[in-house]
């Protein structure tokens, strides 16, 4: 979450608006914004450029893939405590200061923390804020910050691998270059966090990379239109659940097709339907550029063979509640504002 003084004025050319989103096609944007100050770097970091999520104005939310390698009340208090402290610092009538967890520093700094106690935890941060319990017995949480040097780039994917007596930190930067989009300087926060199971402290090496991919949200909606079989879903108590073996169950699947109709089965049943979509984010995964938005399914009928599969009367029963999507050429997940998500896999992928 950034918080930046901010004057604008956006011009927009035949603009697709949802209730939830606002998708901005042939946009000019000019953008005076608060650039940051002061210093503060935690890693040793290097820049590179090469052929590597820029987000449009929405209210999408960024919600957790299916997790089961870690406690899902833990992860959940670290996304809240996380989405309200990553931001940039501010100050409000009076003087009283919001830090954020990193506080002051460089506009191209990247400070990045594997934390592995609460003595740690409290000594990155800068904030006021009480902590999240974390049981450091388990796991180590990764806090990050990188930064863009316009409205073009955000973060796309990030990873920490081990390389023996160090990790090295990879972050990849998505810049849209595609010529329909106009931006003017920016320079901004990129922040990330993690939980993980239990690693060991070591020095983290950062390598950014900026890959420049051409954006174009009107191809957002045709990447859905696959067979998609259903790998695990969050419910509405936060619980996860993994659907049958690591690709899924094939008994529990949605197809989106041309005609605006989407189908699927749940177990013995089948169901049908209409959908709406419209994409307002755009991300990068792999080599791939992927989308978010919104999405709407109504009129959804099922047939009423007896079911009595837990997972089965799950997904049937809460498919037609979602209000967003996250796609990219592989993977799905159809979610909505409370938290509760489905996870997809493209059904030919094994």
């Amino acid at each position: 979450m950034q918080d930046f003084m901010v004057s604008f004025i956006i011009y927009v050319e035949n603009p697709i608006i949802n209730s939830n989103c606002v998708i901005m096609m042939k946009i000019k944007t000019y953008m005076m914004a608060a650039v940051i100050g002061a210093c503060f770097c935690a890693c040793e970091s290097s820049d590179n450029h090469s052929d590597y999520l820029i987000n449009s104005i929405s209210s999408v939310p960024d919600l957790p893939m299916v997790r089961t390698d870690v406690d899902n009340d833990t992860y959940q208090r670290l996304a809240a405590f996380f989405q309200a402290e990553l931001h940039h610092p501010y100050y409000r009538d009076g003087g009283e200061a919001f830090p954020g967890f990193f506080g002051e520093m460089e506009y191209d700094a990247q400070p990045c923390y594997l934390i592995n106690s609460m003595e740690e935890f409290q000594a990155a941060y800068k904030g006021n804020e009480q902590l999240p319990e974390v049981d450091f017995e388990r796991y180590s949480v990764l806090v990050g910050r990188t930064y863009r040097i316009d409205g073009s780039e955000s973060l796309g994917i990030y990873n920490l691998v081990d390389e023996d007596d160090h990790y090295r930190m990879y972050l990849g930067i998505l810049r849209n270059v595609n010529p329909d989009y106009g931006y003017t300087c920016d320079i901004g926060d990129l922040f990330y966090w993690e939980l993980y199971p239990k690693r060991e402290s070591k020095p983290i090496n950062i390598e950014r990379r900026v890959v420049e991919a051409v954006v174009d949200y009107a191809k957002g909606p045709d990447m859905l239109k696959y067979q998609w079989t259903l790998t695990g879903y969050i419910d509405k108590d936060g619980t996860s659940h993994q659907v049958g073996g690591p690709w899924g169950d094939e008994r529990f699947n949605i197809r989106f097709e041309n005609d605006g109709r989407v189908k699927g089965k749940s177990g013995n049943n089948s169901f049908d339907g209409n959908y709406q979509v419209a994409a307002s984010k755009a991300f990068l995964r792999s080599d791939d550029v992927g989308y978010s938005g919104c999405i709407s399914l109504t009129d959804i009928s099922s047939t009423l063979i007896n079911e009595d599969d837990p997972d089965a009367l799950y997904f049937a029963s809460h498919i037609g509640e979602i209000e967003f999507f996250n796609v990219d050429c592989y993977y799905l997940r159809l979610y909505n504002s409370k938290g509760e998500s489905f996870s997809f896999r493209e059904s030919t992928l094994k």
